[in-house]
């Protein structure tokens, strides 16, 4: 059997575990999310392949990073037996997965993952814990920085500033609907706020025309579940910061690539292009989640959002599963391990994407020899 056909057999024997599992009891999951940690969890065994199968030993470890990091796809799956099949008498597991797991350790890998090729490239002759050490030391700095109150409170948005003054908001709606028997508008509580004796320390803190302000933005959160949004609002806007470190860090990938111009691995900076995507797309999800009012409102876009993701996902699935195919082939592995022993004396693969692009995009003549080796060229020096 093929390596692809061996993928394949996995995956989808993988496939129909978690589809049976569906059959014990569990919370329900819209197509697009099991679609997206699907895909990951098919990138999670390219990754290992490529891992088991990569000859150069430095290239081993950036793909071990990226074999944690869709890993966790497997602990997306069992999150939707948490707090019904698993821990059931736990009422905040899934608060808790969901702070420590899908908006924490998920992208303090990813931009662990990505940190690591750029450091890398950067410092191509470091030892690899030194290496290891630099991307600890940017990474974990920024992620320490973000998440340090979510440790050291493990309720922490239970108490910020936001969400004590929502409650206090909230506490006057219910005095209002029981002192008067209906629900305020948000003319009347701001009204209300003015001529009675509400208890609300925070709000109360605030100067007349601040208050009103403040009163005005927080009154659409009191509708059903949408203070869920102000209560997740810190942790999306760490999402955002460590989104905005990894693209930060592809960019210096990119530019250092453009300024230097040295060897790479097959298919590594279209790798890199596809989760420059991939990282603005969940940088504008996450600002979307911030700047909605409606909960409804919010899960549709999370699942457009699942979709556009999970179509990148695919894109670099089968970057990954190009460059399996070129490392286990023997002009591949020659490539590698040259790149590795000789990179100054080794010129750029080009691959399919490269000829599509200068094909059509570009003036063959300026640009295929500054950045590719000419095959006719290249077929005389043999």
């Amino acid at each position: 059997m093929t390596r692809a056909k061996s993928i394949l057999v996995i995956w989808i024997a993988a496939l129909l575990a978690f589809l049976t599992s569906f059959q014990l009891p569990h919370v329900p999951i819209t197509a697009a999310g099991f679609i997206s940690y699907c895909l990951q969890f098919l990138l999670f065994i390219i990754s290992l392949y490529l891992v088991r199968n990569e000859p150069v030993r430095k290239t081993r470890f950036v793909f071990s990073n990226f074999t944690a990091f869709f890993g966790i796809s497997i602990l997306f799956h069992l999150y939707q037996f948490l707090g019904v099949l698993i821990f059931p008498q736990h009422q905040l597991a899934r608060h808790y997965f969901f702070q420590y797991i899908s908006l924490g350790l998920y992208f303090f890998l990813f931009a662990f993952a990505i940190g690591y090729i750029t450091i890398d490239l950067l410092f191509w002759d470091f030892k690899t814990l030194y290496k290891y050490w630099i991307t600890l030391a940017i990474v974990g700095g920024f992620f320490g920085f973000y998440y340090h109150p979510y440790f050291s409170n493990p309720l922490y948005l239970y108490t910020t500033q936001e969400i004590s003054e929502w409650k206090e908001l909230d506490r006057a709606s219910k005095e209002y609907r029981q002192r008067f028997g209906s629900e305020p508008t948000e003319e009347e509580l701001v009204n209300y706020f003015r001529t009675a004796t509400v208890s609300a320390p925070l709000l109360e803190r605030l100067m007349p025309e601040e208050r009103e302000t403040r009163v005005r933005e927080l009154f659409p959160y009191l509708a059903g579940s949408s203070y869920m949004i102000l209560l997740l609002k810190p942790l999306y806007l760490n999402t955002i910061y460590m989104c905005v470190l990894s693209f930060a860090l592809i960019i210096l990938y990119f530019g250092y690539l453009y300024k230097k111009d040295p060897p790479q691995g097959a298919y590594i900076e279209k790798m890199m292009f596809f989760f420059l995507l991939f990282c603005t797309l969940e940088i504008f999800h996450a600002w979307s989640f911030i700047k909605t009012v409606e909960w409804r409102a919010f899960s549709q876009y999370v699942i457009i959002g699942q979709y556009l993701s999970a179509g990148v996902l695919l894109g670099i699935a089968t970057l990954f599963g190009l460059r399996l195919r070129f490392i286990t082939s023997a002009y591949g592995e020659f490539y590698e391990q040259e790149i590795e022993e000789h990179p100054a004396g080794i010129t750029r693969w080009r691959d399919a994407f490269d000829n599509l692009l200068i094909k059509y995009f570009f003036d063959r003549n300026e640009f295929v020899g500054r950045f590719f080796v000419l095959p006719k060229a290249q077929d005389k020096q043999h």
